[in-house]
């Protein structure tokens, strides 16, 4: 599977698949585990982030997995999109399509994915642009309930204990799934574009500023105690604003969310027949079938909220392992095969 991607493609790409489902799930987690602190923690957890993204750049040539960590991958990346399915659907029957078979919503949304993964190449990459012009309405529509905002909610701070601290950590890793697709993808990026320096800090910039927006509006809005009773605090906040030119904005906002979902959805779809490809020539078309028809079927098993939260539970030590320790090996081994 060969293809090039530009700058800009690039950076999109990672955004949608970093931003994509957990936009709307990891606030309270992670609020929860670190209080009014979850400020102060996730620009902490932004340092982090960069950092690592700092490294990636400057190792990606020698980031070239074999058959067994190909594999390891695909296997991580089909239990985040198991993950990512089971809770769109879950969501969506909850505030769009409570009367809706929840099969029927699987099926169309992995029907989306399918249908774009067996195009070219070009069709899954440029999905991501459909969503440039929605991504400011994120802001635009939590602005509404700026009155709302209670900013002396943000403090006080520095009563964080270790253990707490650790936690929110683990639980702010969500806004890190995605970020390894940046080794797999860095390569197809048309040589004559720079990435490092000023465009890797820009796609920091906005993806600092994404998720830690959306903890500030959470922290301003609700009490630490009703922030434990709401499982998606965004939608809460918008469903409380009223607008002339929209009945529900929360209704809109979760049409919007579900297409960001899909594109997501098709990312890591695509990237795991990217991957496969490597090492398993031939038959895209057929392994392409058989990969969406396990998302259909696996999700399933995971449709209750207790069932969607014991498979997210896991993912933080899992992507741990596999933003990390994996690709340390990876680098490692191949640097010193090219001495």
């Amino acid at each position: 599977m060969t293809f090039n991607l530009s700058r800009n493609q690039f950076f999109l790409l990672l955004f949608i698949a970093q931003t994509g489902t957990v936009s709307l799930s990891f606030q309270t987690p992670f609020i929860n585990a670190t209080g009014r602190d979850a400020w102060l923690v996730f620009i902490g957890v932004g340092i982090f982030h960069y950092v690592l993204l700092l490294i990636y750049e400057k190792n990606y040539q020698y980031f070239k997995p074999g058959p067994i960590a190909s594999w390891l991958f695909i296997g991580y990346w089909f239990l985040i999109l198991v993950s990512f399915i089971s809770y769109v659907d879950y969501t969506l029957a909850v505030w769009a399509f409570p009367d809706t078979p929840q099969i029927l919503v699987i099926a169309i949304m992995v029907g989306i994915s399918l249908y774009a993964n067996l195009s070219r190449a070009e069709t899954v990459i440029n999905l991501s642009v459909i969503l440039v012009p929605l991504i400011p309405l994120f802001y635009i529509l939590l602005l509404f309930a700026w009155p709302n905002y209670v900013w002396t909610n943000l403090f006080p701070i520095g009563t964080l204990d270790r253990s707490e601290l650790i936690k929110g950590l683990l639980t702010s890793q969500f806004t890190f799934i995605g970020i390894e697709l940046f080794l797999f993808f860095r390569k197809h990026v048309d040589q004559q574009h720079k990435v490092k320096g000023r465009p890797l800090f820009i796609y920091q910039s906005i993806w600092m500023v994404f998720f830690f927006s959306s903890v500030l509006f959470t922290l301003a809005y609700f009490p630490l105690v009703e922030i434990k009773r709401i499982p998606e605090p965004i939608m809460y906040i918008l469903k409380t604003q009223t607008v002339s030119f929209v009945e529900r904005i929360d209704l809109f906002f979760i049409y919007l969310w579900m297409m960001w979902s899909i594109i997501t959805i098709a990312i890591f779809a695509f990237t795991s027949i990217y991957v496969l490809q490597l090492h398993v020539k031939g038959h895209r078309k057929r392994n392409t079938i058989i990969l969406h028809i396990l998302l259909v079927l696996f999700p399933l098993l995971f449709l209750s909220k207790e069932r969607v939260a014991m498979i997210q539970s896991t993912l933080p030590y899992f992507h741990l392992f596999f933003i990390m320790v994996v690709p340390t090996i990876v680098i490692l081994m191949n640097r010193r095969k090219k001495k």
